[in-house]
C-alpha cells in the first residue's frame, strides 16, 4: 500500500468560497429538497401515529366486547333467578308458603 503525503496533494485555495457560491447558487433546490426531506418525516411521523392509535382502538373494542359478552351474561343470571318457578320453589321449600286453596281465598270489593 502506498502512503498518501497530504502535503503534497493540491489545495484549492478558494474551496469555502466555491461552497458558498454553489450554496447560493442551488439554494432553490437546496429548499425544496429539505422540504421535501421533513415532509417524508412527517409522513412517517404520522403514520407511526396513526397505526399507534389503531392498536389503541383494537384493544377498546376488544375490551368493550368483552363488556359486552359479561353484561348478556349477568342479563341472563337476572332471569333465570328472577323466573317464577325458581321463587315458588324457594318459597316452598325454605318458607313452607303454600298456594291458598279456594276456600282461603279471600275477594276484596273494589267499591
Amino acid at each position: 500500500m502506498r502512503k498518501i503525503d497530504l502535503k503534497k496533494i493540491p489545495a484549492h485555495k478558494g474551496l469555502l468560497q466555491v461552497i458558498a457560491h454553489d450554496l447560493r447558487l442551488y439554494r432553490g433546490l437546496l429548499l425544496w429538497s429539505s422540504l421535501a426531506l421533513l415532509s417524508g418525516l412527517a409522513a412517517v411521523y404520522l403514520t407511526h401515529i396513526n397505526r399507534e392509535l389503531i392498536a389503541q382502538r383494537e384493544q377498546v373494542l376488544q375490551h368493550r366486547d368483552a363488556l359486552d359478552v359479561e353484561y348478556r351474561h349477568l342479563i341472563i343470571e337476572q332471569n333465570s333467578l328472577g323466573e317464577h318457578s325458581r321463587i315458588e320453589t324457594i318459597a316452598q321449600r325454605q318458607l313452607g308458603m303454600r298456594r291458598p286453596t279456594d276456600a282461603q281465598e279471600v275477594l276484596v270489593p273494589w267499591r
